[in-house]
């Protein structure tokens, strides 16, 4: 049986212009710094500090609830203007997701949006064996 590994690496990434290196900075991570705790006496002391990242992502379309309810009067969640309506809601937010920098150069992300069928035992950043 051959040995397959899988090809976790970044994609390749387009160079930094001069706009994207000195343009106002995109909101795509939160940080907040926080609890400096000072550690030790002398030369020796030293401050940490609790950093928390949160990557931001655009939030999903929404819910469909009244929709599906029955005795509407209408075809609910099949009604043609609906569906289109949620086409374009999907889009929009794929294509944020998409467009996010950490995001976009993610192989995982390439995998999902292209392959017509998922590897479902696919896991970004592991070597696996056949």
């Amino acid at each position: 049986m051959a040995e397959t590994i899988a090809d976790t690496r970044r994609l390749i990434t387009k160079p930094q212009n001069l706009n994207d290196a000195y343009g106002p900075p995109s909101n795509f991570l939160e940080i907040d710094v926080a609890n400096p705790q000072t550690v030790g006496v002398g030369r020796g002391r030293f401050t940490t500090y609790e950093i928390r990242v949160k990557v931001v992502v655009p939030p999903l379309p929404g819910k469909a609830f009244f929709r599906q309810l029955p005795f509407r009067g209408d075809d609910g969640i099949f009604d043609e203007s609906f569906i289109e309506e949620r086409k374009q809601g999907l889009e929009q937010f794929i294509n944020k997701v998409a467009g996010h920098p950490l995001a976009q150069n993610e192989r995982c992300l390439h995998m999902f949006l292209q392959d017509e069928v998922i590897d479902k035992s696919y896991t970004p950043s592991k070597i696996r064996h056949a």
